[in-house]
């Protein structure tokens, strides 16, 4: 695997920009993207420290597993909430979304710096991109709930990421310590 620079406090003051300007304004959009790029931010952060003694290891990925799967629940559980009609999102704010999607994706790319690694952040990132422009067209031809649909996506696909960190990764890295000596 080829060497991660530092993602470091850029990129967390990035995600909290993000997740702030989302939630000030209500935008789905924003909010779903801030929790993708704190997950994305937390396996830049694993990757650098690697090779991480097994237990550390282990304890990051059932954290990491943990708070992916909080910031799931709380993505569905604002989606429930606009289901429910307790809350009425403002309509979205693609600019700002689509900008800091992007910059939150030039960051994550440019913390690796292996051509591959880059591009295997990339098709990730690109996914999102897709999703925010195809959710604010849905939106732009009345389909109101499209950003919070992309939510909820981003919402199952966080909740998918955690339970795999703590049912699988975790165990694993705990496996690999006792198979090394």
């Amino acid at each position: 695997m080829g060497g991660l620079r530092d993602p470091g406090l850029y990129g967390l003051v990035l995600m909290a920009v993000m997740a702030s300007a989302g939630g000030a304004w209500g935008d789905c959009l924003l909010l779903a993207g801030s929790v993708a790029l704190a997950y994305r931010l937390f396996l830049l952060w694993m990757d650098r420290g690697a090779p991480w003694p097994p237990l550390t290891a282990a304890l990051n990925a059932l954290t990491g597993g943990a708070l992916a799967g909080m910031a799931g629940i709380a993505l569905l559980a604002g989606i429930g909430a606009v289901g429910l009609g307790w809350w009425q999102p403002p309509a979205p704010h693609p600019a700002p979304a689509l900008m800091f999607i992007v910059f939150g994706a030039a960051w994550c790319c440019w913390s690796r710096h292996s051509f591959g690694g880059a591009m295997a952040e990339l098709k990730v990132w690109l996914w999102l991109v897709g999703g925010t422009v195809l959710a604010m067209e849905a939106y732009g031809r009345g389909l109101t709930m499209a950003p919070c649909l992309f939510a909820l996506v981003i919402g199952v696909a966080m909740l998918w990421a955690g339970w795999r960190l703590v049912r699988f990764t975790s165990p694993a890295m705990l496996r690999s310590g006792s198979k090394t000596q």
